[in-house]
């Protein structure tokens, strides 16, 4: 009788337990990827590092009538991340203005962008300053590394940074480091010193790869440079954005340095995107002074004068060709992908994807350029390779 007055009255009620567990599990499953997003960013990481030493050994050792300027190069690359940034800071602020039935277009957000970094985050732009312009003389440094240096060497070599970022954590923060960390830094330190044994050694010039003259010397020394540069400007970015008033820092800020914990960090962080724009600023400009100061520039102005150092400034991309503007797109996007993979995953999984990558520009540089590894770049490779993951897993 009850299923008869159904029938002829109201519809049935639906299920309700399917329809919560769908309610329930409709958006997650809508909203997963194929592909999760912390796998992606570790992928993309493994190609980055490895991709970015091979393709500019490549741009930097090729023989060519005109080759380009490094600090040109560094310049664009701060100009493309300046560009990235405004823009995905325009789609955030027109999702929000839209949220609250705001309107404006992209490019009406972009301004206010622009305009809010002017007006309220002056303070914020300059307290940067420093490690902007240690950034910048750190990537000029590692062009001027991977000209004399082979990829494999370059990539075990760089990692000294952990090195140098510990140091550095220990004189700003008065940190102190577990026994593991320090017997993953000495194994570091070992490692980096049988590499550099082997580089030193004279060998003859791979026959698959016309190069230009090099100087093993000083391309330790450019590396060693940067790897303090490296240390010394993400110490004092945490300083930064750990001191009162400044935001918490984003995922990129050092995610090589143990956690303080004395210092407690801000919930009201700026956006990742708003974060680099802030650096962008002071690094436009230390780099485009990098550029003024360059050997072309200089030159043209010491011997025609300043009529002469416009016109070659003009002339500034001269030697960019198809795989240098790669080399300097890999550069733009590095440091947005070491920010969201630490974002998604954590230190660990970059110390893995780090390791692989050293891996993997060896087996690059073997096929690519004939640069066979011997014995003890193969240990010293091994390692680095083994104080990374050893650091990683410590989270004391």
């Amino acid at each position: 009788m009850a299923l008869r007055q159904r029938r002829k009255g109201s519809p049935a009620p639906a299920d309700t337990t399917h329809a919560a567990q769908t309610k329930q599990d409709g958006p997650g499953v809508a909203s997963s990827p194929l592909i999760p997003r912390k796998t992606l960013a570790l992928v993309l990481l493994c190609v980055q590092n490895a991709s970015v030493s091979i393709l500019t050994r490549q741009s930097r050792t090729t023989s060519s009538r005109s080759l380009y300027n490094p600090s040109v190069a560094v310049f664009t690359a701060e100009l493309i991340k300046a560009a990235l940034s405004i823009s995905m800071l325009a789609v955030e602020r027109r999702k929000v203005s839209r949220a609250k039935a705001g309107s404006g277009g992209y490019l009406w957000h972009a301004g206010a962008a622009v305009q809010d970094l002017a007006r309220n985050q002056r303070t914020e732009v300059v307290k940067l300053a420093v490690p902007a312009m240690l950034y910048a003389l750190q990537n000029t440094l590692l062009y001027v590394a991977l000209s004399n240096l082979d990829a494999a060497t370059y990539q075990t070599t760089y990692q000294l940074k952990l090195l140098t970022t510990a140091i550095f954590s220990i004189l700003f923060f008065r940190r102190s480091l577990s026994v593991q960390k320090w017997i993953s830094l000495i194994l570091l330190t070992t490692g980096v010193a049988i590499v550099q044994l082997e580089s030193s050694e004279p060998k003859p010039s791979p026959t698959r790869h016309v190069s230009l003259s090099q100087d093993p010397t000083k391309g330790f020394a450019a590396i060693l440079a940067a790897c303090l540069s490296s240390g010394l400007a993400g110490a004092w970015f945490e300083w930064v954005l750990k001191s009162p008033p400044s935001s918490a820092p984003t995922p990129a800020a050092t995610p090589d340095s143990p956690k303080s914990p004395s210092l407690q960090l801000r919930k009201n962080s700026p956006s990742l995107w708003a974060r680099n724009l802030q650096l962008s600023v002071p690094s436009l400009l230390f780099s485009f002074s990098g550029v003024l100061l360059s050997s072309p520039i200089r030159n043209a102005f010491e011997k025609r004068g300043l009529e002469e150092a416009v016109r070659a400034l003009g002339g500034m991309w001269t030697g960019f060709t198809p795989l240098v503007w790669c080399v300097v797109l890999n550069q733009a996007l590095g440091g947005l992908l070491v920010a969201m993979v630490v974002r998604e995953a954590d230190s660990v999984a970059k110390g893995f994807a780090t390791s692989i990558a050293i891996v993997l520009s060896t087996l690059a540089s073997a096929v690519l350029f004939g640069v066979v590894p011997g014995t003890m770049l193969i240990v010293g490779g091994l390692l680095v390779i083994s104080s990374t993951v050893l650091y990683s897993l410590d989270k004391d």
